[in-house]
């Protein structure tokens, strides 16, 4: 293990300990359980503790750490991804949960397949006039095969429908008046931009 990865590791480890110290003290000054109505008296004595131990800066510490760029975004199957598999496996552990996944953890192995564009792949536009335009995959665009075979060979029409969205309740139809049969679909993410609630509960994601 040279220099360089050993200072990620202590990088990692020194936040998880100073959460877990932070858990422990946060542990200890916890104030008894109090019977208020709001916290759900109907339910059991330890349930109502519990609820009442939640602490906003413990969350806030354990977001901080998870969304921090030594993770690298937590990648499926990366090295971030892992490392915040394991953090959140010693929360557990901290807490007196008992393991549930394989030979004693709290992991489980999940099969995955991870599809990755080949260095030969072609995406090239042809206009019913002008000059057909090359594009260079990760740079000129990001695409991905799912149908997990080695070759995906697709000649049609390209239809631009807008957001793809078919929301009467907004009277919002990208789809009215076009042929998409046979065709290509080109489309926008997410939703129509807006602040009104009542038009696609406004900023909110739908």
């Amino acid at each position: 293990m040279n220099i360089r990865r050993i200072a990620m590791l202590a990088a990692v480890l020194f936040p998880i300990a100073a959460v877990s110290a932070q858990e422990v003290s946060a542990q200890q000054k916890l104030p008894k359980p109090r019977a208020e109505k709001h916290f759900g008296s109907h339910l059991p004595p330890a349930a109502i503790a519990a609820m009442q131990s939640i602490r906003p800066d413990n969350i806030e510490t354990h977001v901080r750490f998870l969304s921090h760029d030594l993770l690298e975004g937590r990648g499926t199957g990366q090295r971030g991804g892992d490392i915040a598999a394991e953090y959140i496996a010693a929360q557990f552990a901290l807490y007196g949960l008992k393991p549930a996944g394989e030979n004693g953890t709290y992991l489980q192995k999940v099969p995955m397949v991870g599809i990755t564009p080949g260095a030969d792949t072609r995406f090239a536009l042809v206009p019913a006039k002008g000059k057909t335009s090359d594009l260079k995959p990760l740079d000129d665009y990001v695409a991905y095969d799912q149908t997990q075979q080695p070759e995906s060979n697709i000649d049609a029409e390209i239809v631009y429908v807008g957001y793809g969205i078919e929301a009467p309740e907004y009277n919002w139809n990208d789809y009215k008046g076009v042929d998409v049969k046979g065709k290509v679909l080109l489309m926008l993410v997410n939703e129509p931009p807006s602040d009104d609630p009542k038009f696609f509960t406004g900023k909110a994601l739908t």
